[in-house]
This record gives C-alpha cells, structure tokens and sequence, in this order.
C-alpha cells in the first residue's frame, strides 16, 4: 500500500487561518473617512481629500525642508510588550515641489522615531500599500507617517492605516501542525530507508 504524502506547505496553509487571526484595528480613525480625530497633524499635513476610499490625510509642505517633514502621528496604547503586531497602510504619490535626490527615500512609516518602512517617489500617483512586523517594547508607542524626507519636496497621501495584534498559535493548532510535520518526517524516513 503506497500512501501519498500531503506537502508540508499544503498542511501550513491550511492551519494558517487558526494560527494567525489579528484582533481589531488598534489605531484610531485610521481611515480618516470623517475627520481626523485621534491624530496629530504637523508641518502642513491636512484633511480632507480624496481617499482610497473615501477621505485621506495629505502630508504636504509648500516649502519642504529636512526640518519640517509633513507628518501625521498617533499615540497606540494598549500594547503588549514582546507582543508582535501587524502595521499597513495605503499611500500615494502626490505634487513634488521639487528639491533632494530622485533615489533619497520620500515617505517613511515611524515607530517611536525608528524607520520600519521608507520608500522613494514610485513615480505614478497609483496608490500602493506597506506592511510590516512589528515587536512591542512597551505598552504605548507613536506611530507616525512622514512626507518629503531626506528633502525632497515629494508630498503623499496616505490613508487605510492599521495596526492589528497578532495573536500566538492556539496549543490545538500547534499539536495539529506538529503531527502533520512527525507523519511526514517519519513517512519520508521509511521510504528513503527501503
């Protein structure tokens, strides 16, 4: 009796679903759909225009300088330290008034003042989206978006930001996964060995 194998990819991607379900958005009006409550808007940033959908934030300085990036920033609390957490968003390309370097990066995403995700002008006014991992170090953090880095006079829109807890594999999930892996390691071991 020859028994066929199930790929270890295939029995991952079928215990995804219960080993990474994110709880709800932890940042505030991240949509920006109806005001811009629950954020802070420095050096030009301002609301409302057209969103993706609906409205969105522009991070816009008529006269850029490295010392007045455009940013919009919130405080998100209810953190768990250790705890990682997903963080995305859409933003787009809006007027460059010109000034820095084409390959100097334009847009940056903030956590506490380190850079998580920068990217230079994409060169179409499309939106795009960023994510990335995040690693709690305390049980609050700022998040913050910046415009026109590096000075550049490229300004963004941005808008859908979202943070969202990542939870740990339940113990049912783990046991499951860690089966299918021993029926497929000890499966692969039998028949090399005949």
């Amino acid at each position: 009796m020859k028994i066929k194998m199930i790929p270890i990819v295939t029995i991952v991607l079928a215990l995804a679903p219960c080993v990474v379900k994110a709880q709800g958005n932890l940042v505030f009006n991240g949509g920006f759909d109806t005001n811009t409550n629950g954020w802070v808007l420095v050096n030009g940033a301002s609301w409302p225009w057209s969103g993706n959908p609906g409205a969105c934030v522009n991070l816009s300085n008529e006269t850029p300088s490295p010392s007045n990036d455009p940013t919009a920033s919130q405080t998100i609390n209810s953190l768990t330290p250790l705890a990682t957490y997903f963080v995305s968003g859409d933003y787009a390309m809006g007027k460059d008034y010109g000034g820095g370097s084409p390959s100097s990066n334009s847009f940056g995403v903030f956590i506490g003042g380190v850079v998580y995700f920068q990217t230079v002008a994409p060169g179409n006014m499309d939106w795009h989206s960023f994510s990335f991992l995040y690693t709690a170090t305390s049980s609050s953090a700022v998040l913050s978006l910046s415009a026109q880095m590096n000075g550049t006079g490229v300004c963004y829109f941005i808008d859908s930001i979202a943070m969202y807890a990542v939870p740990e594999p339940s113990a049912g999930c783990l046991m499951l996964l860690g089966s299918g892996v021993l029926i497929y390691v000890r499966t692969r071991h039998k028949r090399h060995s005949r």
